[in-house]
């Protein structure tokens, strides 16, 4: 088999990652490797039901954009508690406005998902102890039919992160959520095992260790992953 083929890709590919996993750059490599093959496209950024987006980079975001992120971080000790039901109705409304498309769909990341390893992070230390509500829980096992999504999770070393978040600070590009990650190392690295095992449980989720992989490493995973998908 040539080394550069890549398997069909599926109809709705999701790309899950914590802050600097380098969500957008896998994104924008697998467009790139699609549109060679004669597939067109479409980008939607943080939820199944978005409108089609042109984002490529996450650096740069708006003075609101940075605001909303300060506000939820600030306010997150008095709203945690809350979370949970918050999350079921934006997930459930979500699906409910969810359409497919004549084009390849690709979400960048999961708005609600994110948010909910993130409180999953600061409440449990260890996933086998989450006792996910049921409502909750039947949402989450709904993605999948409901969408059809297949999904990959980028999975990064601390030392990565750190890396990238360094970078950003020093572009002045870092936003508050890859400052609030640099802080704290476990509870960052728990925040990210969150999301790898979310992803195995709910959405049957392909692992992609994204520890800056040249392009021929990374276009290997990729093809191995849609090979996955295919046989699934």
């Amino acid at each position: 088999m040539s080394e550069n083929y890549l398997p069909h890709p599926p109809e709705v590919l999701l790309i899950l990652g914590t802050d600097a996993s380098g969500k957008n750059h896998v994104t924008n490599f697998i467009v790139e490797e699609m549109k060679k093959r004669g597939y067109e496209t479409e980008k939607r950024d943080g939820w199944f039901s978005k409108k089609p987006s042109d984002v490529v980079s996450s650096e740069g975001k708006s003075p609101l954009e940075l605001m909303k992120e300060k506000v939820f971080l600030t306010t997150f000790p008095f709203t945690k508690y809350f979370m949970p039901a918050l999350l079921y109705f934006l997930l459930r409304g979500d699906l409910a406005k969810f359409q497919k498309s004549t084009k390849k769909v690709i979400v960048i990341s999961h708005t609600a998902l994110r948010i909910l390893v993130f409180y999953l992070g600061h409440v449990w230390l260890r996933e086998e102890n989450i006792p996910m509500p049921r409502y909750l829980d039947k949402t989450l096992k709904e993605i999948v039919p409901r969408t059809g999504v297949k999904s990959i999770v980028l999975d990064i070393a601390d030392e990565i992160r750190k890396k990238r978040i360094r970078s950003r600070m020093e572009s002045g590009n870092a936003d508050n959520f890859d400052l609030y990650m640099a802080k704290d190392r476990e509870r960052s690295e728990r925040i990210q095992r969150y999301l790898v095992w979310l992803g195995k449980k709910y959405l049957n989720a392909v692992v992609i260790e994204n520890n800056d992989p040249d392009d021929a490493a990374l276009f290997s995973e990729i093809s191995a992953a849609f090979a996955r998908f295919r046989a699934s």
